[in-house]
């Protein structure tokens, strides 16, 4: 079977993702209450590119429309921030077939409207050359075609909840050789 790198996403397995959460908790020492796990982006292709630049270090921060998040707050009629991405929150970063890649640690999170995206965000969000005005660009159009495909308006003021993260599983490249230094010299031998 051949799926389109245009079709949306595939749900994780939980048989893949649980290992993976598993491992973290063991390895690093931690005791997380709950994770969610998703692709970041909204097709095949974009999924797969966005987990290799999550991987990579590269990508730090998350824009999505806020509209995304409506349905669950609608439902949420009391608490409206029950269901949005918190600090400390974590996720499994899926790719584009659904197979867990890392797991990062929600550290801000901010409302602003599209016009308000600052060279600073566009570097976080470690995308295309890391400008605003590449930024800017691709969410652009890909808001607009995602606004025609759903029904709903993208334009400059568009409300976006940014996420700034931080990889906590596996362990950044260099991060390793540090963690392994700092033991060296905590228990030597």
């Amino acid at each position: 079977m051949n799926l389109s790198m245009n079709e949306a996403p595939a749900p994780g397995r939980s048989a893949d993702i649980e290992p993976f959460w598993l491992a973290y908790q063991r390895a690093c020492s931690v005791k997380v209450p709950g994770f969610s796990a998703s692709a970041l982006g909204h097709t095949r292709a974009l999924a797969d590119t966005l987990a290799a630049l999550v991987v990579a270090g590269v990508k730090r921060a998350q824009a999505t429309p806020l509209r995304d998040f409506a349905a669950e707050v609608d439902a949420q009629a009391e608490d409206q921030h029950a269901d949005l991405p918190q600090p400390g929150d974590h996720l499994v970063v899926l790719d584009g077939s659904g197979v867990p890649c890392a797991i990062v640690r929600t550290t801000q999170v901010e409302k602003r409207l599209f016009n308000q995206i600052d060279d600073g965000f566009a570097f976080e969000a470690g995308e295309g050359d890391l400008t605003l005005r590449w930024w800017l660009t691709a969410h652009r159009q890909d808001f607009a075609e995602r606004a025609q495909a759903e029904g709903f308006e993208a334009d400059e003021r568009m409300e976006l909840l940014l996420e700034y993260f931080e990889v906590v599983w596996p362990h950044p490249a260099g991060a390793s050789s540090l963690v392994d230094a700092a033991n060296s010299l905590s228990n030597p031998t």
